[in-house]
């Protein structure tokens, strides 16, 4: 082994002891982060400095994983997740650097997916097929002479849906304004206009250049055998020398333009009245800068950590923007702090500048409020401690993450990885007036600052596009006959190996579990119940949650019909964020974030076997043990005294949540689009949408709309009256997860506290209706598209084993195939849930027609499909991988109540692994009939591109405006 230990360091806040080695021959360095996490992780990264927009760095992220000298096959890394245990594989672009983490509880899968992902990096198939960049970047696309050229590529095309969103388009101008001559001024996933730019020469040589070991950096993280690891490693790095060291850092230069105004697309015909967005940037930190990096943070929290905080206040206040947003981002070496108005107008960014800096000045001059900042660095504490108990996430990628961000930059890589000390240096700085100084520092006195003003601009995307079609018809027009032919034989020949299955002899090299890896084991969730009070339940999942108490309030809605959920949706938004009977909102939040982890409202809906529905109302809290009294006293405070006359502050928060959605449409519209389909055949799913999909998004801009106009809102009474409704004893359940000696506590203390609850009887259970059967298109200002289409699967397709097999095939198989590699979409989904939904969605997709091809044809794939024994293996073990997925201990706890809810038991999981395992070939394809009757009783949801549903308009039988 030629890695030599250089250091060690403690790092109780992580619980593991970190080592650092150098490798002798490279100078790699590797970070061992140890501990006893059974669920092992690594990450291997890279400094890949962008030099232009062409998106170099993240084509080259999707184009390793296209196949390698060990593991030729097109695509290793997708027939790696089909047979492995991961709990998380990925590849990320970051601004300046690149990094291919993975995970997983089993030391043999573990090993595995370093191999594979080793070989990829260093030796991957690109030198020697130019496809591999025609495919995940661009290339020219014409299947026949007589067709429109067009620009085709999985990252152009998923650029194309990234760089629309106008949150991207601000954070691109920003860090293009504030570090102008540096790397930052680029946009590393690349700018769709960018990217045919880029060659197949200048391809290879940012590979070579940058993929070497000495410019790598590895994490390898958990209870492992480390030296497995290096020998793994020192395969790809023996006989190799030490190459030129890369140097990230930088002096920040002035901003060459203080402000700066640019557009962005809005749907064409849509009024931009009020859509413009405005932002304020300040470059604030450097790596070295720790301290102040942790203190950023709380800062950031203390002005804008709600709707009260000051800095937000006094914005709201001035009408400046009807959400305002803030953020500490890491641009890479350099970090900013950004402000950011939306529903603006440009012509007040002045008043925008004038509120902040006016507003800053008068904190500094007499001082922050200590109980401020207090709870705000009570409520990062909590959430930091929180996090490092919560097996849910991949811990070990995101230290890895937190690492790199110094480490990158020849830091030590342990800062970002202890922040105890930090938080506990601020807690005493702060009577010393850090936080006042700070501001005074990093933004008061700091001439690194831009100012933007982005404007709403009707149908500039469609202009753009339409552009971008003329250029390249009138560069076909150019073209000789041969060059044309030259053109549509590349193409063929791309879609050709796109069709063209790997050798058998070359999947065969991919390493994989095998039968007697897998297991039926499933670990037993407990829950325990009493009586509460008459006909209510008290549950309880004994946990370990060191020293924390979970408790959520469940009160029974099953007799509130349909139509008012829109409103329990807002309710249970707004509850925690208004004034109550004994605080006003200011002091409330103080409360919550000094004695709280949180408190927050929710509407949940359980789906038993037979379809039954049993919707509740929560209230869900968490806080250390001790503050357990204090933590049922807020809950009861906000449950039963929120106050809603307050109609200026429900109007601010409305707007916010109108935010919030547009911002998933920006990056989750497939799952919208997909759960709107599912409305229209579930009555679930239509209840959801009611909830959180595009009904409630439409009722929520009704009701801003109402505060807004010359009439009185009843949305106070409505409210109100609503809350009152809930509010009885006979409703009135509690599941707490926690320590067993603290569970009749809890019991106790909640009991006590809602014990003057009225014992108002139910009405008559409601009854629920799945929504209008039609195919739907909802237009925004997007030049992708997201395609969903739904069915029920009750009667039709049963929930088993086997059911799940063909569901990893399909998302492995042929919808990845299909929709992603052949069809030009980023990605695609489907699902099919043991109640019944089934839905199938694509991201970034530039087609519709063809995607809803795709899916039709779903039914042929399944009659056809011919599984050989060691294919049929990898799709077991596939589908066998998220049902081992780690859970935290609340989460745990919560599958043991959701479970109980909608009649799972252990058993039920055991035996659905045990089919899973006993899957059959031949008894997958004959299923085939099930999916035909599935896919003819489908409805579909399409979100996207205005131009292109326009054109495609007969599929629909009603097409809106979504915004």
């Amino acid at each position: 082994m030629t890695f030599n230990k250089i250091e060690t360091q403690e790092l109780p806040d992580i619980q593991s002891v970190g080592s650092l080695y150098v490798h002798e021959e490279t100078g790699a360095q590797l970070l061992h982060l140890a501990n006893d996490d059974t669920n092992k992780a690594f990450t291997i990264g890279f400094k890949t400095p962008p030099y232009n927009d062409n998106g170099i760095a993240h084509i080259l992220e999707h184009s390793v994983l296209n196949g390698s000298e060990k593991y030729p096959s097109k695509e290793p890394f997708v027939e790696l997740i089909k047979g492995s245990l991961n709990t998380f594989v990925n590849a990320m672009t970051f601004s300046d650097k690149t990094i291919y983490p993975v995970a997983s509880t089993n030391q043999k899968d573990y090993m595995h997916l370093v191999g594979v992902y080793l070989d990829a990096v260093f030796r991957p198939k690109l030198y020697t097929d130019e496809q591999i960049l025609e495919q995940e970047g661009w290339h020219y696309h014409l299947e026949n002479a007589d067709d429109d050229l067009i620009y085709k590529g999985v990252v152009y095309n998923e650029m194309k849906g990234a760089t629309a969103s106008p949150d991207s388009q601000l954070y691109d101008h920003l860090s293009s304004q504030l570090y102008p001559d540096t790397i930052y001024q680029y946009n590393s996933g690349g700018v769709p206009k960018a990217i045919p730019s880029l060659t197949q020469e200048e391809f290879l040589d940012f590979h070579t250049k940058y993929y070497h070991p000495s410019n790598s950096l590895t994490i390898v993280y958990g209870d492992m055998n480390i030296s497995e690891v290096f020998d793994a490693i020192e395969e790809y790095f023996v006989g190799m020398d030490k190459a030129e060291t890369i140097d990230l850092s930088l002096s920040v230069p002035e901003p060459k333009e203080k402000r700066m105004e640019a557009t962005y697309s809005i749907t064409d015909g849509d009024n931009p009245e009020g859509k413009d967005y405005l932002a304020l940037g300040w470059h604030v930190l450097e790596p070295s800068d720790t301290l102040d990096s942790y203190g950023m943070k709380v800062l950031d929290e203390i002005l804008f950590g709600h709707n009260q905080a000051p800095l937000q206040k006094a914005l709201l206040d001035a009408e400046i923007g009807g959400d305002i947003e803030s953020d500490v981002a890491d641009i890479g070496y350099p970090t900013a702090f950004v402000i950011t108005a939306k529903y603006a107008e440009s012509k007040n960014l002045d008043r925008f500048t004038e509120v902040v800096e006016d507003t800053l000045k008068d904190i500094v001059k007499n001082g922050l409020n200590k109980d401020l900042i207090k709870a705000a660095l009570n409520k990062i504490t909590f959430q930091t401690k929180e996090a490092v108990i919560s097996e849910d996430n991949p811990r070990g990628v995101i230290y890895a993450i937190n690492a790199l961000s110094t480490w990158l930059y020849d830091q030590t890589p342990y800062d970002r990885l202890q922040f105890s000390v930090y938080l506990d240096e601020l807690a005493e700085k702060a009577e010393q007036g850090y936080f006042e100084e700070l501001i005074e520092r990093k933004l008061l006195n700091n001439d690194l600052r831009v100012e933007i003003a982005l404007k709403a601009e009707p149908g500039k995307n469609d202009k753009l596009e339409a552009e971008t079609l003329e250029k390249l018809q009138a560069y076909k027009a150019e073209l000789s006959e041969e060059e044309l032919a030259d053109i549509v034989d590349k193409t063929q020949a791309l879609i050709v190996r796109q069709e063209t299955p790997d050798k058998p002899e070359d999947l065969e090299r991919i390493p994989m579990l095998t039968r007697e890896d897998m297991t039926t084991d499933e670990p037993d969730y407990p829950l325990e119940q009493s009586d509460l009070f008459e006909g209510t339940r008290f549950y309880y999942s004994e946990q370990f949650t060191s020293g924390i108490d979970y408790v959520s309030l469940y009160f029974d809605i099953s007799d509130i019909d349909a139509k008012a959920y829109e409103q329990l949706s807002l309710l249970s938004d707004l509850l925690g964020e208004l004034d109550t009977e004994n605080y006003d909102a200011t002091s409330l939040q103080t409360e919550l974030d000094t004695h709280t982890g949180g408190i927050n409202g929710t509407v949940t809906i359980f789906e038993d076997k037979d379809g039954n529905l049993k919707p509740y109302f929560v209230l869900n809290g968490k806080a250390l043990s001790q503050s357990l009294p204090k933590l049922a006293e807020l809950m009861k405070e906000i449950m039963t005294t929120t106050s809603f006359e307050d109609q200026n502050e429900i109007y601010k928060l409305v707007q916010s949540y109108i935010s919030d959605f547009e911002n998933r449409i920006n990056f989750r519209a497939h799952i919208i689009a997909a759960n709107r389909a599912l409305s229209q055949v579930k009555p679930l799913s239509k209840l959801g949408e009611h909830l959180n999909g595009i009904d409630q998004f439409n009722y929520l801009k009704t009701v801003r709309d109402e505060i807004k106009g010359e009439g009185e809102s009843s949305i106070s009474t409505d409210l109100a009256d609503g809350l009152k409704l809930l509010l009885s004893k006979r409703r009135f359940n509690i599941l707490y997860v926690g320590d067993r000696a603290q569970s009749e506590q809890v019991k106790t203390v909640f009991t006590d506290a809602f014990a003057d609850l009225p014992e108002t009887a139910l009405a008559e259970t409601a009854q629920f209706e799945a929504g209008e059967r039609h195919n739907e298109a909802f237009v925004t200002a997007q030049d992708v598209n997201y395609v969903g289409l739904a069915a029920n699967a009750r009667g039709k397709l049963a929930y088993t084993g086997e059911t799940q097999v063909l569901s990893t095939a399909f998302k492995f198989d042929y919808l990845w195939n299909n929709i992603r590699v052949k069809g030009g979409a980023y990605g695609s989904l489907y699902l099919h849930r043991r109640n019944g939904n089934v839905a199938l969605a694509s991201y970034r997709d530039p087609n519709i027609t063809k995607t809803l091809d795709t899916y039709k044809a779903l039914p042929a794939y399944v009659r056809d499909l011919e599984l050989s024994e060691s294919e049929l293996l990898k799709y077991i073990i596939g589908t066998l991988s998220p049902l081992e997925q780690p859970k935290s201990a609340p989460n745990r706890g919560m599958t043991a109540f959701s479970r109980y809810q909608r009649g799972i038991t252990t058993d039920d999981m055991i035996q659905l692994k045990t089919e899973i395992l006993d899957s059959d070939s031949n008894a997958l394809s004959a299923l085939h009939q099930s999916f035909e009757e599935l896919i003819k009783d489908s409805t579909v949801a399409v979100i996207g591109n205005k131009a292109q549903i326009e054109k495609e308009k007969d599929l629909f039988d009603a097409v809106y405006e979504l915004y």
